[in-house]
């Protein structure tokens, strides 16, 4: 008995540090990217799930897509940034729907699920307010993450059972035959069905570019200049990044060696390009945005490094193998292919990267890939991994540096 009790005694002094913790999260969140608080989360969320009563269990997996249509909601009448723009300051249900125009009852029913859910703040019966997480809200990945999700990826995740069932549970690796067709109901595989929507293109783009944001870059771990830029000029052309949409990573990089001499070349399809030099990003500047297919021969000769971010993802192994052929007779012995993607790990994958490998399957017929994979990709194109480095651990995303064989 003394055992038992001294256990329990144990366990809900940890419960109180567990909650003196959550009603002071900047003592978390000023850990920024250290590992502690990737850490504690993570501790935090097998925790919870450890807990899980069976009825925890299916609650949390059948009504998990509340979570997308309830906060692209609150995103389209613009309740969360309200909140967030108030700082500390919290609203009575009357005034939001005052100043959102949604009906008081209905409101009153999303506030309450947001505040059960951790969206917003309730101190008192009738006040809401902010929380850190109400200002992730509002940010760009979220914003824009709820509505492609909502239009393009969730009818997608839905026809998964269905395509699965209807092929026999085979592994999709089809572009135009996968559960995209039947979610959409349409014989066109996705880029096609997505330039026929002007529309979600805005979405698409901040989605790609924010999602990940929070997290370190590849040259955050990996001394490009040291690496690959020695003995560079003016005009020698550091790096091309290929499929690069409006360039976030060229311009951070150049941002890091504002000094560094040489050529930095942004590439992407027409539509893409015309929208960079309309709208360029703060600091383009000294970036040449070029017009290519990636499906043709590289134009540019002898640069240091042709850089692919979330390409190789999109295309199964002999698709791949095309787009490396046409960068090859361009490359010289300086020369390297920098491939920023995923590196699943055998065991243990974390939840992120694994979400993005299901959401491949689903919309395209593709997937991540584990390191071994990467190998076979590359040596079936003929060529070879000179190294992979690991810079985040919440999606696993790695620099493979490869050269031909």
């Amino acid at each position: 008995m003394g055992s038992t009790t001294s256990r329990r005694d144990e366990i809900l002094a940890l419960t109180e540090r567990i909650e003196a913790l959550i009603n002071d999260p900047q003592t978390v969140t000023e850990l920024n990217h250290d590992p502690l608080r990737r850490r504690l989360r993570e501790a935090g969320r097998r925790l919870s799930v450890a807990l899980e009563t069976p009825g925890d269990t299916a609650h949390r997996v059948v009504y998990s897509p509340l979570h997308l249509v309830t906060a692209k909601v609150g995103v389209d009448k613009g309740i969360f940034k309200l909140l967030a723009e108030a700082g500390d300051s919290t609203f009575t249900a009357k005034e939001l729907a005052q100043k959102t125009n949604i009906d008081p009852v209905l409101l009153k029913r999303l506030l309450r699920y947001y505040q059960a859910f951790d969206y917003i703040r309730q101190p008192a019966d009738d006040r809401y307010g902010a929380t850190h997480v109400t200002k992730s809200m509002t940010g760009l990945a979220l914003t824009s993450g709820a509505g492609l999700f909502y239009h393009m990826n969730a009818p997608t995740f839905m026809a998964l059972p269905k395509f699965l069932a209807k092929n026999n549970y085979r592994n999709p690796n089809d572009v135009s035959d996968c559960p995209f067709q039947v979610g959409h109901n349409t014989d066109l595989s996705l880029f096609p069905w997505f330039q026929r929507r002007p529309e979600l293109g805005p979405d698409f783009l901040n989605w790609m570019n924010s999602h990940c944001s929070d997290l370190p870059r590849f040259y955050d771990s990996y001394d490009i200049k040291q690496e690959l830029w020695q003995n560079a000029d003016a005009d020698t052309i550091l790096f091309v990044d290929v499929g690069g949409a409006h360039g976030h990573q060229t311009l951070g990089l150049k941002q890091k060696y504002p000094d560094q001499p040489g050529r930095f070349i942004l590439q992407d399809q027409d539509f893409v390009v015309q929208q960079v030099k309309a709208t360029p990003l703060p600091g383009f500047d000294g970036i040449q945005a070029q017009v290519h297919d990636f499906f043709t021969p590289q134009p540019l000769q002898g640069a240091r490094a042709y850089y692919f971010r979330n390409v190789f993802h999109d295309w199964p192994n002999d698709i791949c193998a095309r787009i490396l052929a046409n960068i090859r007779p361009a490359m010289t012995e300086h020369s390297v292919i920098l491939i920023d993607e995923i590196v699943l790990s055998e065991r243990g994958s974390t939840w992120r990267a694994t979400q993005f490998d299901i959401a491949m399957l689903t919309l395209m017929g593709a997937s991540e890939r584990t390191a071994n994979e990467w190998h076979t990709v590359l040596d079936e194109a003929g060529f070879k991994i000179r190294s992979i480095c690991q810079y985040t651990e919440e999606c696993q995303n790695g620099l493979i540096v490869a050269v031909p064989k």
